[in-house]
């Protein structure tokens, strides 16, 4: 009886080594599967644009013509950087302001607040351009850097109200039921408590939001516009990453213009993994026991 227990045992153990080596197999198969695009589209960008980079890449604005050799992003670096600023201020305080109200209040008015978010995260990009060019731009008269940011702060909202209701949820109910044991208003301890204690997962979702926004073309090409020249005036038609690189991909017959092109796709996209590592940084040091 002993030894066909025993063998029972052993053959039981044999079949969990094969699934759980299967299952790992499987996992590595599918990281293997999603690591190939990537790796794939960051070489060939990386090899195409790396040539480009220099110090008067980034210190000069693109030519006019834009078959002319030469030139360089610094409008376009500039432009972006304001823009996605000023989405940010815009989108990330409503936002949360919003995430809060869906968390804390609830009812029938949170569940139209969150169906509205649901349906404007659905929206293609270039939905929101047009809708802030209707809005915006016939409103001023003009294309101006100003209504690209209210594109970008759009974009921008759904993915903090969403993150942010996501993080505030996840806040331990005993640190809630505490906080209101000590007799602050609900807003109070929002503010004092719960907020602070998700910042680390709002940061995160900011960070994921300014990510998104900060390569949309569509939107800008309806209210930024674009402009050749270096301009701060968000009241102007301003310049952006995504638009320098359309434009000169448009021309990519020109060997100039498709090296601008190759060099602001290889300079956007590292702006985008650097923000994404801030936010995996700031979220392992604000981790208990750090």
């Amino acid at each position: 009886m002993a030894a066909e227990t025993h063998h029972l045992f052993r053959r039981t153990a044999r079949g969990r080594r094969a699934k759980d080596r299967a299952i790992v197999t499987l996992a590595w198969l599918a990281f293997a599967v999603a690591l190939i695009p990537l790796l794939a589209i960051g070489g060939y960008i990386f090899t195409q644009g790396i040539g480009v980079i220099s110090i008067d890449f980034f210190a000069k604005d693109p030519p006019g013509d834009l078959s002319q050799v030469g030139g360089g992003i610094r409008n376009a670096i500039t432009g972006t950087l304001q823009m996605t600023a000023v989405a940010a201020l815009i989108a990330v305080p409503a936002g949360i302001v919003v995430a809060v109200f869906d968390t804390e209040v609830g009812g029938r008015a949170a569940t139209v607040t969150r169906f509205v978010i649901d349906v404007v995260a659905a929206l293609p990009s270039i939905v929101v351009g047009i809708f802030v060019y209707e809005a915006v731009v016939v409103a001023q008269g003009h294309f101006s850097g100003l209504a690209g940011s209210a594109a970008l702060a759009v974009i921008m909202l759904p993915v903090i109200v969403i993150s942010t209701e996501e993080m505030l949820r996840l806040t331990p109910r005993p640190v809630a039921e505490g906080v209101r044991a000590l007799g602050l208003s609900r807003w109070r301890s929002f503010l004092s408590v719960l907020v602070p204690a998700a910042l680390p997962g709002i940061f995160t979702g900011v960070m994921l939001a300014i990510s998104r926004a900060i390569g949309e073309t569509a939107p800008l090409i309806f209210t930024a516009l674009g402009n050749n020249f270096f301009t701060l005036s968000m009241n102007e038609p301003m310049q952006g990453l995504p638009l320098l690189i359309y434009r000169n991909a448009l021309n990519s017959a020109f060997p100039a213009a498709r090296d601008r092109a190759m060099g602001a796709a290889l300079v956007l996209v590292a702006m985008v993994l650097l923000l994404n590592l801030l936010g995996r940084w700031i979220i392992s040091a604000r981790r208990p026991g750090r």
